[in-house]
């Protein structure tokens, strides 16, 4: 029997294995009627864009892959936005074999087949190391079944490539240094190139490490076949040819990317010198088992084998020298945000590189496996000693307690037993075969837990936020309760279409969901965005901009909104007259003068349970239309963004002065509104407060906490003293009243003439401040903003927050022992600020929620020191603005002003111009706009498509040069009288590229031939 089944190929038993770890781990979402798509980048991101790729391919969307697209917000190029995505992974294009209801289905069938193409390549590079059979098959389950690959299965499952790529890449290297052919490398390199360019620079340094780190290994035990300076010259050569090959796709990609919102954009390891020392104390348990919190993407689980066996590795150091180096780089790289930064193409600390370790983690594992018989006696001692430690580590960062997640008992469990296993087998001098036979269950085992670990709501709440069958379908087509149908069929103009910022409270900074329903929604959810379209929303202070979704809905204000073309506004029915509505929008209504109100379509965790109502905009400007006058650029420059965005209605901002067109000085059109400010949250004070915040925190749940402090009269308050004991209050609570007294005072001198500070009590519980406007009348018919300007903020650390509970526990006559001391700082290491920090502003029933993102975010940090908040329009006067804030314990402004915006006849005046001079005679088309226009004077073209040298104009059939308008969007010259506009657009690069690649593709066959020759040659010599 034994001999029959070493004769299996070991790809069998893997597949055998990987279908059963495949049914115990993603089988538990099954059972539980759940699927992999994640709810928040999942539904948001990766499947729209699936089944948007899906129409492409099929043909059913009137799309091609290499286009413009006008619903990849105000519009992209179809290629380079999804090239991130889905264009270089091969097995996307699989998604095309499934029937159009089943697109959900094969968004995990995909999954799982790149989950199973991890280990298949794996298994080619176990073969060219030389492993053993036994060595081979564990190690190819534990680098497929890592914790790495199961998170990003379920979060990004086109992560799982460069698992699969990297050890082709590193067989292919390991081919050209033993005299094998090149070509291999070529192929890999440029279908890596082709992929995703981020993959590309990542898995190119990871390339880097093991040729050199290879190269010194091979030198050492006298086993190269090429020198140095020929492998060199064929790394070369590679480099070139698979870079040509790739050129189609590359080329514009890496345009792209050069002038996309995240370039340059991102602030250096966020910042970071050394992570927060939550960090350190979360790495050691992550070792084993990643399913917990993870932190700046350390998703570093392995198996309990592969733990022994780099214990064994370590303890041999010179036997296995270079592997050993590269475990302790890897030890090293973690340490550090700067290392992280720099594997993640030098912006956030992510440690996305650790997809990267996998591999030599389970190449360490497969050399135990086939070494065990090598076993002695020290080799236990270093385990036992490792074990130690590593648990030592643990309960450190887990507070001083071994409270671990019961999944993660599970792993240390299994660890137990594997090293139980291992010493049982040594000291009972149980054979090989079997040994490695219940190492190979233990694996299987330990990889079917790390899956549950992520998949089973038994396990991991975080299982709870994959989406149930057939909700990601139904949410697509219900996305807007039907409006989106209502709309396509009594409008047939181009247009465009927002959302009230309310609509859909979401985790992410967009959705691509109305991607598929051809409303032409401004926000969009993409990794690559248009840098330009980014400047426009940074230059007019866009409160809603991040990197991977510049626009969003413009945080809902009247003038930009119009500028953007948006006609539409979909709106919750509950928030109907709350919302912040622009000025000009009309609720779309019946017939009988009811407001039309569409239906909520349930969908099961994800709809807003309330209906759709539609705004529509009678002053959205065109799409592209002519200005007479261009805005002085110096003069522009000096507005503050709300009047520059008033200036985009006088004039055209242009790049470059265009002549024959008039210049005009931007002009300053809002108000600044004065007001005055108070504190709201009065700090304690008083013994009378002092007695309430007694009554409310007593925990013996006396009479007193039944009764609300705020409802005490005088007399009640002399009956309570003596009970509460704070008629005469302790000499630290009256140091405690007299310096907030000190803060009060310092407060409202610091906020005479204007909001500067905001700030904590001596407890840290956050004052939040009212606002009261000065002769609010004459403001009525206005949208009301707030600016910050200059913004810094202070964050309490963890010994802060720690005396403010010490501080509230004598306050609130509370016992507060070392026990309870160290739980609340347990509970502060677990949640902390990460110089996060949210400012709530509201007037009326308006308001809005600004969050900076912390330290931690590894997608959209930047520090934000300017906001300028959309407070709504309204036609009443507003009195007052209350403003608070929350995590940090300080914020200060340079400046804080009201500014005030008016909305009537002028307003409507100058869009109703704009309107009249919009192209004649449009037509908007894939990769077309085009119009007449007939002006007796020379004048701008203006349009609201982000600006991109792939636009290419002509007037009356002739070639005109194209500039940057409004910051951010295509414009030109257009001569005074009646002309034939049209902008074709043609990606960046493209041309070039396929040049390039046809270049590339010839060298690799010319490049077969020669290797074939050669290998006849050899061959025919051999015979001889």
């Amino acid at each position: 029997m034994r001999k029959i089944v070493e004769k299996i190929p070991v790809w069998i038993i893997y597949t055998f294995a990987f279908g059963l770890i495949v049914l115990c781990s993603f089988g538990a979402l099954r059972f539980m009627g759940q699927t992999t798509i994640w709810n928040v980048d999942g539904i948001t991101q990766h499947y729209p864009i699936l089944e948007e790729f899906y129409r492409i391919l099929r043909g059913t969307t009137h799309q091609s892959l290499f286009s413009w697209s006008w619903n990849l917000g105000l519009g992209a190029d179809q290629m380079t936005t999804f090239s991130y995505y889905v264009v270089g992974d091969p097995f996307s294009y699989l998604i095309a074999l499934f029937p159009a209801g089943k697109i959900q289905l094969g968004y995990q069938v995909l999954t799982i087949l790149r989950l199973y193409a991890v280990g298949l390549a794996f298994i080619a590079f176990t073969k060219q190391m030389k492993l053993k059979r036994s060595g081979s098959l564990i190690a190819t389950l534990i680098y497929t079944f890592c914790s790495f690959s199961f998170y990003v299965a379920y979060h990004h499952p086109f992560f799982l490539l460069p698992l699969i790529f990297f050890p082709l890449l590193c067989v292919a290297i390991d081919k050209i240094y033993h005299g094998q052919s090149f070509l291999w490398l070529v192929a890999i390199t440029a279908i890596v190139l082709i992929s995703n360019v981020y993959f590309a620079y990542l898995l190119a340094i990871g390339s880097l490490v093991f040729a050199v780190i290879r190269y010194i290994d091979l030198k050492r035990k006298d086993e190269l076949v090429r020198t140095l300076p020929k492998s060199f010259g064929y790394f070369i050569l590679t480099v070139v040819m698979a870079l040509l090959i790739a050129g189609m796709i590359l080329v514009p990609n890496v345009l792209s990317m050069l002038n996309s919102s995240r370039s340059g954009a991102s602030i250096f390891a966020n910042g970071l010198k050394l992570y927060p020392a939550i960090y350190y104390m979360k790495l050691p348990n992550a070792i084993l088992d990643a399913s917990g919190r993870s932190m700046y993407w350390a998703v570093m689980g392995t198996s309990g084998l592969t733990l022994l066996a780099i214990i064994w590795s370590l303890r041999h150091f010179k036997q296995y020298l270079m592997l050993n180096i590269t475990l302790i780089l890897i030890a090293v790289g973690l340490l550090f945000p700067q290392f992280a930064a720099v594997m993640n193409v030098m912006s956030t600390p992510s440690n996305r590189w650790i997809l990267l370790a996998q591999l030599p983690f389970a190449l360490t594992a497969g050399i135990f496996i086939d070494h065990l018989h090598e076993l002695v006696p020290a080799d236990f001692k270093w385990f036992l000693s490792g074990t130690l430690l590593l648990l030592a580590l643990v309960w450190v960062g887990n507070g001083f307690i071994f409270k671990l997640q019961a999944h993660h008992a599970v792993m240390y469990g299994i660890y137990f037993m594997t090293l139980l296993v291992i010493s049982y087998a040594f000291i009972g001098s149980v054979n090989g075969h079997r040994l490695k036979l219940a190492l190979f269950a233990l694996v299987i085992m330990n990889s079917a837990s790390l899956g549950l670990g992520f998949y089973s709501n038994n396990y991991n709440g975080a299982a709870k936020a994959e989406l149930s069958r057939g909700v990601a379908a139904h949410w697509v087509s219900t996305y807007y309760d039907y409006a989106n149908r209502y709309l396509a069929k009594h409008d047939k103009s181009f247009y465009r279409t927002a959302e009230t910022s309310d609509y859909y409270p979401l985790r992410t900074a967009g959705n691509n969901i109305p991607m598929l329903l051809n409303m032409h929604s401004i926000s969009s959810y993409f990794s690559v965005q248009n840098g330009a379209v980014d400047k426009v929303n940074k230059e007019l202070a866009n409160s809603e901009n991040t990197m991977n979704n510049p626009t969003r809905n413009v945080d809902n204000r009247t003038t930009f909104t119009s500028l953007l073309n948006v006609k539409y506004l979909f709106a919750r029915e509950d928030e109907v007259g709350k919302s912040k509505v622009p000025y000009g929008f009309k609720i779309m209504k019946k017939k009988n003068g009811q407001p039309r109100i569409f239906q909520n379509q349930a969908v099961y965790t994800l709809d807003n349970h309330v209906g759709t109502a539609v705004y529509r905009n009678k002053y959205a400007l065109p799409l592209a239309y002519t200005q007479t006058q261009q805005l002085n650029k110096q003069d522009y420059l000096k507005l503050s963004a709300s009047d520059k965005e008033q200036a985009m209605l006088t004039g055209a901002l242009t790049d470059h002065q265009v002549s024959g067109v008039k210049t005009i000085k931007a002009a300053t059109t809002t108000k600044t509104v004065p007001y005055t400010v108070k504190m709201n949250y009065e700090p304690i004070t008083t013994v009378q407060q002092a007695v309430a915040y007694q009554i409310t925190h007593d925990s013996g749940r006396s009479m007193l906490s039944q009764i609300k402090p705020e409802n005490l009269t005088p007399e009640q308050i002399d009956a309570y003293n003596a009970v509460a004991k704070t008629t005469k209050p302790l000499k630290a609570v009256q140091k405690m009243m007299k310096q907030n007294q000190d803060i009060v005072k310092k407060d409202s001198q610091t906020n005479k003439n204007g909001l500067k500070v905001m700030t904590s009590d001596i407890l840290g519980q956050n004052a939040d401040y009212q606002i009261t406007l000065k002769n609010p009348s004459a403001y009525k018919n206005s949208e009301l903003y707030i600016e910050f300007d200059g913004i810094k903020t202070k964050f309490p650390s963890t010994s802060d927050r720690l005396t403010y509970t010490a501080r509230r526990s004598i306050m609130g006559d509370v016992p507060f022992s070392y026990g309870a001391k160290l739980n609340y700082w347990r509970n502060f290491m677990n949640n902390q600020y990460f110089n996060s920090y949210y400012l709530q502003v509201n007037s009326g029933n308006k308001a809005a929620n600004i969050l900076q993102l912390g330290i931690d975010n590894m997608s959209d940090y930047e520090k934000r020191e300017n906001v300028l908040i959309n407070l709504g329009y309204a036609k009443k006067a507003r009195k007052t603005i209350n403003v608070a804030f929350s995590k940090a314990n300080q914020m200060s402004f340079k400046r804080v002003r009201v500014i005030a915006v008016p909305f009537g006849q002028r307003y409507r005046q100058k869009a109703t111009q704009i309107q009249k001079q919009g192209l004649k005679q449009l037509k908007v088309t894939n990769n077309r706009v085009s119009g007449t226009t007939d002006r007796t004077q020379a004048s701008v073209l203006a349009t609201s498509i982000p600006y991109t040298k792939g636009w290419h104009l002509t007037v009356d059939g002739h070639e005109t040069a194209t500039q940057k308008v409004n910051a951010g969007f295509v414009g030109a010259k257009i001569p005074a009288g009646k002309h034939q506009v049209r902008l074709t657009y043609q990606t960046p690069g493209l041309s070039a590229g396929r040049l390039l690649s046809a270049l590339g593709v010839i060298l690799f066959v010319l490049g077969t031939v020669w290797e074939t020759w050669r290998w006849l040659l050899r061959r025919r010599a051999t015979r001889e």
